[in-house]
């Protein structure tokens, strides 16, 4: 079978779902707030900063590089016109995982998809897109939830699936917004899994406690593993409720 069950006994420790705490944990709500304020923050500060230092470098280096007459340093300015171009292309990158301004203007579908192309171009690992359902509707703070979760599991792939190839599945069934991402890696073992700070999963189901969701683990056939991560949108709509009630003063 490509899937376990849910009660098997070697990936139970990451499969249990993630129960919606009876009372809204404000702290973890204000804590998440508080880490996309910092994100914002420093994507501001690397592309109006160092963004703007690289470009500026860029034009003097054109500029110095014309005058040069000698080809050995021409070819030298080229260079190092080059390394620039990297540099700007690496600040963009990060500016868009931590900023990203495409799940704002055009939801969670397209930002999935433009991180799995990064991801790709990035790692030369295979990245792809099953399927993207551009018209879910969630709140934002649950589409940022949920696409951090995303970034996470990629990360978890090019550090330790040993992978060449992953897949990417998002949609909605009934009242759950769904995301699967499955690679062909060497799979996760129970004592992977029960590792204090395994893989993320310790991050993704923070993220999931306020959201009411569930992550599980299962075996790919003939190899890999694929995470899945449910969240019902009752949940994510009302948790979003208390978070904008526990932001007014006491």
């Amino acid at each position: 079978m490509a899937d376990a069950r849910m009660n098997s006994p070697t990936m139970n420790a990451a499969e249990r779902p993630t129960k919606p705490s009876a009372q809204p944990n404000a702290l973890a709500n204000h804590l998440a707030a508080a880490r996309e304020e910092e994100r914002e923050r420093i994507a501001r500060d690397l592309h109006d900063i160092l963004g703007g230092h690289l470009v500026a470098i860029k034009i003097e280096t054109a500029l110095l590089a014309a005058r040069l007459e000698a080809e050995p340093l021409r070819r030298r300015a080229r260079a190092i016109q080059k390394l620039l171009d990297d540099a700007l292309a690496t600040v963009s990158r990060l500016t868009r995982e931590l900023r990203p301004g495409i799940l704002k203007d055009f939801g969670l579908g397209a930002a999935i998809e433009c991180q799995a192309e990064d991801f790709a171009q990035r790692t030369g690992i295979a990245c792809r897109i099953v399927c993207a359902d551009h018209d879910i509707q969630l709140p934002q703070h649950a589409a940022v939830a949920l696409f951090r979760i995303f970034q996470e599991a990629l990360t978890n792939v090019c550090k330790h699936a040993q992978a060449s190839q992953v897949a990417v599945r998002l949609t909605q069934e009934g009242d759950e917004v769904l995301l699967e991402v499955s690679d062909n890696g060497r799979g996760l073992t129970a004592a992977d899994i029960d590792k204090p700070r395994a893989f993320g999963l310790r991050g993704m189901r923070e993220r999931l406690d306020e959201l009411g969701g569930r992550l599980e683990l299962h075996p790919c056939h003939p190899s890999g593993t694929r995470l899945r991560v449910a969240i019902p949108l009752a949940a994510a709509e009302g948790s979003g409720a208390e978070r904008c009630k526990g932001a007014q003063p006491q």
